[in-house]
């Protein structure tokens, strides 16, 4: 019998970052969890934040960075090659760098969610990228620019524009309906006592980003509530997204009778924002097919990164040693 071999795969999003320990028969050993990990939003915090979960998994199960065989991190915001290149450091610091894979959150959920390369992925967390692959293995993508250079549908774009509507419309707080709904929500998550409280919270750069994220998950509660202003901004949302994978899958040459959609991210993953997200596409595509799972990306990363290493190992054998 072959000896075992241990990996570990990391998922980095803007709003979480989760490393999973397991070995090459799919068997998960542990995982830990800690803040965001976007190296284009967090920078080198972001960096800091992987190296020490690493540190505290290994420590955890009583281990070394030697005793790991394979290491594979995939994490939003990878295109920005300074804290990249801050992260390789950090790797050679460590010495691991010769068997740690760093890849993009969306090419560790590609291969989660489609092993066969088949299908587009719709990455919609934080933040959102739409990938696929073509019969020859290029990739190709939309969105994924930042949350700052145009990005629409995203979780940060979500809060983004609602709390732009509550701004805006401050005064009409005790006049009307919606705006007053969307306070109250606000008020209740945030766990404030009046406006300026509220507006107060985002003030401060470090913090704008997360708390856009949460504003996020008011956006979607509302709009199945029937918020005029909440639904108004996801179908804004949806209709841009709708675009971006309609362009896609102009690009990758698929016909308009099925198509094949892989959601990750806790976004895609809300069933009212993928039906809004249907009504758009309706007339494009005659059939529209979802794939959702379960598995972490960080799963992904893993094997990638023991196909790197040489380290034979499949989405089938962690799936079965879930059972």
């Amino acid at each position: 019998m072959s000896e075992k071999k241990l990996i570990i795969g990391i998922d980095g999003g803007g709003t979480k970052t989760l490393a999973i320990l397991f070995d090459n028969t799919g068997r998960t050993i542990d995982e830990l969890e800690c803040q965001g990990s976007n190296l284009y939003v967090y920078g080198e915090e972001g960096v800091k934040r992987i190296i020490t979960l690493i540190k505290g998994l290994l420590e955890k199960n009583k281990l070394s960075f030697d005793d790991v065989n394979s290491y594979g991190i995939g994490v939003a915001g990878i295109s920005d090659l300074n804290q990249r290149e801050t992260l390789l450091k950090e790797l050679d610091r460590e010495n691991i760098s010769q068997k740690t894979l760093i890849l993009s959150d969306a090419e560790s959920a590609f291969k989660i969610l489609c092993p066969s390369n088949k299908g587009i992925l719709v990455n919609i967390g934080t933040g959102i990228i739409c990938y696929g692959r073509d019969d020859s293995g290029k990739t190709f993508k939309t969105a994924g620019l930042g949350h700052d250079k145009g990005d629409v549908g995203s979780g940060y774009w979500l809060g983004k524009e609602l709390f732009s509507r509550l701004v805006l419309n401050e005064a009409l707080v005790e006049i009307d309906k919606d705006i007053e709904e969307i306070f109250l929500a606000s008020k209740k998550m945030f766990k404030v006592k009046d406006i300026k409280k509220l507006f107060a919270l985002f003030e401060e750069e470090e913090d704008i980003y997360m708390n856009l994220s949460i504003m996020a998950k008011i956006t979607l509660d509302l709009a199945k509530k029937g918020n005029d202003i909440a639904l108004s901004v996801v179908q804004e949302g949806t209709r841009f997204v709708g675009e971006y994978i309609i362009s896609l899958a102009d690009t990758l040459n698929y016909s308009n009778s099925n198509l094949l959609l892989a959601a990750n991210g806790s976004v895609i993953k809300d069933e009212f924002y993928r039906k809004l997200l249907n009504d758009t596409l309706q007339f494009d595509f005659k059939n529209i097919n979802w794939v959702i799972s379960d598995l972490s990306p960080a799963y992904g990363a893993g094997l990638l990164s023991a196909q790197f290493n040489n380290i034979s190992l499949t989405v089938k054998d962690i799936i079965n040693n879930r059972n």
